[in-house]
């Protein structure tokens, strides 16, 4: 997922406290009220969330698990997609009750928002060549070796300190895969769930996912509320509750083939 992106901490949040942040958020009570949840996304993290050029709608991951949650509290959802930066924002200014979009749980964003239940969860990949001899068991087989990275990414902080290796930034996955499969680098450091979907989604050939490596990390995604809105925080966490118990977020997971990476 593009929350690949953890440098965007420093400008998508700053920690400040709730009375800094903005209007304050509905609660539980004024939500249903209304009959509706105001849910930001982003379209930049397939297939986390994404718009489907066919019929101009936002579909993905985060985008059902949204509005599974929704049916559960018996309202209406209302998604807004903003650019990846712009997902704190929004939920601390009070432009949208939930967040539903793979932003990773980390201590820092806590203190900004607070986050639901783990909703699934990843460790970084590694993608090569379909004509790699090599192979890459565990984080330190990458020493030495010329890696691709997303720009201000999770894994760009994981790899960029390592010893005699040479270590490129990209834009986007696209231009990543396309020096893995030309030769310019030896591997890319990934988001197994997006770099299956593009392979899949885009049929681009010459690259794969090295199935013999084990991560080193592993992150959670999460919706979450505004800070200290906790009875609307206990609401999205019962529901959540609830579509693991009754199959719903089996049955996502499913859909979007990540069945394993779903929480617990």
């Amino acid at each position: 997922a593009y929350d690949s992106r953890l440098s965007l901490v420093g400008s998508e949040m700053c920690i400040r406290d709730r009375s800094q942040t903005g209007a304050q958020a509905r609660t539980l009570d004024e939500v249903r009220a209304d009959k509706s949840l105001a849910i930001v996304t982003t379209a930049s993290a397939p297939p986390h969330g994404f718009k489907n050029p066919k019929s101009n709608q936002l579909e993905g991951i985060m985008v059902d698990v949204a509005a599974g949650v929704a049916k559960h509290l018996k309202v209406s959802d209302k998604l807004s997609d903003v650019p990846f930066s712009g997902l704190i924002p929004t939920l601390t200014s009070g432009r949208a009750d939930v967040m539903s979009a793979p932003l990773f749980i980390t201590e820092e964003r806590a203190r900004a928002i607070d986050f639901s239940a783990p909703v699934y969860e990843w460790g970084e990949g590694v993608v090569v060549s379909d004509k790699a001899a090599k192979k890459y068991a565990k984080f330190e087989d990458m020493q030495g070796q010329r890696v691709g990275v997303l720009v201000d990414s999770v894994q760009f902080n994981m790899i960029k300190d390592m010893p005699g290796t040479k270590v490129t930034t990209y834009q986007d996955y696209s231009t990543l895969l396309a020096d893995v499969r030309a030769g310019r680098i030896d591997l890319g450091i990934v988001d197994p769930p997006s770099i299956i979907y593009q392979i899949q989604t885009k049929n681009i050939p010459g690259v794969k996912l090295d199935t013999g490596y084990q991560p080193q990390r592993k992150w959670q995604v999460g919706m979450a509320v505004q800070k200290g809105n906790a009875a609307l925080l206990e609401a999205v966490n019962n529901a959540l509750a609830e579509m693991r118990t009754n199959g719903e977020m089996a049955a996502i997971g499913k859909k979007w083939g990540v069945s394993d990476l779903i929480s617990k």
